[in-house]
């Protein structure tokens, strides 16, 4: 370890030391029942990894042992296949929480690989409760497959892969279960984008680590609950890591060069910007790329977003340059301001072919007019048996009957409407989506009626989320509209805040994806043989079939409200929630502090802690309430 160098002390750890590491590309290994150059082998397993050049090596779990895993490339059209080796210890090393669904009586080190962005069969989906552990010894109930399958049946895109083990997620991935999966197309090939050593893909993530390097994980909430190890309502780090080092540099030649970034971490968002006012050209989003390239001087990313971006360093010689973090959700410091640094110091290799065409891909775009379904999805915040904040979807729990039933070949039009205190990346598996609008709403007003009361017009999607997208930031006090195209396949995936602690404590609902159920097109509005018990007042909450659906036959605008599913339950809209939602619980505890000598003291007990809330008036609490009578 560096001379008086901490790891457990951001402002003692020198930043810009270590080189900006470009992650190992995965090899294909010989099958003899897959095509050459098409199946591949990836172990999870235990490694030792450098953060910092004078910091000890610190445990991981990686694949191969990698942080970041390998990248694996792959061609639009060429099938994939991946089989991902679990050969990790039988006992995890950062703290579980067995009262998350399924944990009670399962498997402490299970696994199961999510290829996030992927238009892939449900069955090499990577489906939470489709884990396994060590040799397959355990399978969880919808494991199907050793081998995943990807076909590649999609637009060239900056895809990822990870962990996505029912309630093991945030843990898994905080351990380094990350790795990129870079799809390629023949038009990409053709458009002359920088390539080779001037394409790098950025994996970033914020970590904290104990004094001796090794990570930091908090075992409970900073606040009073009677379970310990206990789930967190989100895990912020105090350092920022970029392809797995902590603060790096970048030496780069004048010329322009393509950076994927991916928004890895558990929680924190990101809002990047160069520190000399320099510009990123976005070429792309979640899904592909755009259809124009957009000039922009700063880019959001919640947690699993990607943006494709070419930076043109040809007018920066000599020039030293910050990329900068100015998120404004949490207070940000020297230390989480700051992501990595460029110094154009480089001399120019050879000239710079490589160029940024006017026109990058044709967008066919949505025919929201044909969409057969409007599903109103209300976010919600509860507290659960132990005094936690529980974040909900639609009003259900995971383990309840799949409410979200698609039709194959189906338009549909998600509004995600935010009643909590904070903003949700909601990321859908299988499909591409384009966001619409978001508006605001009163609140209050929703969650006590089940009206949607407008207090603003519509607002359009943001320069940087234009394409096509697999994740969308679900504002706060928003209504938030997305639509997709539900195509080729069939099956249970899922939808979920990727907040990871969010989708680990319930955050998750199961999508079931049905044969094609509809007609090709709707009766228009005007002409529908509709009775009249089926008209649905303006802004009133309607009552619907109990899957949060109903009809639509037009598109959403500023001048024609939705028409809001009335909710399941009364949420339980508190103060301490909204306060327990925004506490920063990742700045691990000084040595000899109270919190490690007495647990008691800092409000953690065997006994049920009392706190003064409403009672819940959920379904579950109800029934929960019946039965100790």
């Amino acid at each position: 370890m560096g001379k008086c160098v901490k790891p457990s002390d951001p402002a003692s750890i020198p930043k810009f030391m270590d080189p900006l590491p470009k992650p190992s590309v995965a090899m294909p290994v010989r099958h003899d029942d897959y095509p050459d150059g098409s199946y591949y082998e990836l172990e999870m397993k235990e490694g030792m990894h450098r953060y910092h050049k004078n910091f000890p090596k610190t445990k991981i779990w990686g694949y191969d042992g990698l942080l970041p895993g390998p990248t694996i490339e792959a061609s639009k059209d060429k099938t994939t296949y991946v089989k991902y080796m679990n050969n990790l210890p039988d006992k995890h090393f950062l703290p579980l929480d067995r009262t998350l669904h399924s944990s009670i009586d399962t498997a402490d080190v299970r696994t199961v690989v999510h290829l996030h962005g992927a238009n892939v069969d449900w069955e090499s989906d990577g489906h939470p409760e489709a884990w396994y552990t060590k040799n397959y010894e355990r399978t969880g109930p919808t494991f199907k497959r050793q081998v995943h399958a990807y076909t590649n049946h999609q637009q060239g895109a900056t895809l990822w892969y990870h962990d996505h083990a029912m309630s093991l997620t945030r843990l898994n991935v905080y351990a380094g279960l990350a790795g990129f999966y870079l799809l390629r197309d023949a038009l990409e090939d053709r458009l002359g984008l920088p390539s080779g050593d001037y394409e790098i893909p950025m994996m970033i993530q914020d970590r904290s680590f104990n004094e001796d390097g090794s990570l930091f994980y908090p075992d409970s909430p900073p606040f009073p609950v009677s379970v310990r190890p206990s789930i967190t309502p989100g895990v912020l780090g105090d350092t920022i890591a970029v392809n797995g080092k902590l603060w790096p540099y970048l030496n780069v030649e004048p010329r322009k060069y393509r950076f994927r970034i991916l928004n890895a971490s558990n929680r924190r968002g990101y809002s990047l910007r160069l520190s000399n006012g320099g510009t990123f050209r976005q070429i792309g989003t979640d899904g592909g790329l755009l259809e124009a390239p957009v000039e922009l001087t700063s880019i959001a990313l919640l947690p699993a977003e990607r943006c494709d971006v070419i930076i043109d360093f040809s007018t920066m010689q000599g020039q030293t340059i910050t990329l900068l973090n100015e998120d404004p959700e949490f207070e940000l410091n020297e230390h989480t301001g700051v992501v990595m640094q460029f110094s154009v110091c480089r001399p120019l290799n050879d000239e710079d072919n490589s160029r940024v065409p006017e026109t990058l891909h044709p967008d066919m775009g949505l025919h929201t007019e044909h969409a057969h379904i409007i599903r109103n999805l209300p976010l919600t915040a509860t507290t659960d048996e132990y005094g936690r904040p529980m974040l909900m979807l639609n009003g259900h729990m995971y383990h309840d009957p799949a409410s979200e039933k698609p039709s194959l070949d189906s338009i549909e039009i998600w509004n995600f409407i935010n009643t909590t205190p904070i903003q949700h990346p909601i990321h859908l598996h299988l499909i591409q989506f384009k966001v619409l609008e978001r508006r605001p709403f009163n609140v209050d007003v929703f969650t006590n009626t089940g009206e949607i009361e407008w207090t603003g017009p519509a607002e359009p999607p943001r320069e940087y989320e234009r394409g096509w997208k697999d994740v969308v930031r679900a504002d706060v006090g928003m209504v938030t509209s997305i639509a997709m195209h539900w195509k080729d396949h069939v099956g249970n995936y899922i939808w979920h805040c990727h907040f990871l602690e969010h989708e680990d404590h319930d955050m998750m609902r199961p999508i079931r994806i049905i044969e094609d159920a509809h007609p090709v097109q709707l009766p228009h509005a005007v002409a529908s043989n509709q009775p009249d018990s089926h008209a649905k007042p303006a802004n009133k909450a309607s009552q619907n079939d109990g899957m949060g659906t109903e009809s639509f036959t037009g598109e959403i605008n500023a001048e024609s409200p939705l028409a809001s599913g009335e909710p399941d339950r009364r949420k339980c809209s508190h103060e301490e929630i909204s306060k327990k939602l925004k506490i920063d619980c990742a700045v691990p505890p000084a040595p000899g502090s109270k919190e490690n000598e007495n647990p008691e003291e800092s409000g953690i007990s065997g006994r049920k802690p009392s706190l003064k809330r409403s009672p819940c008036n959920c379904r579950r609490c109800r029934n929960r309430r019946k039965r100790k009578i």
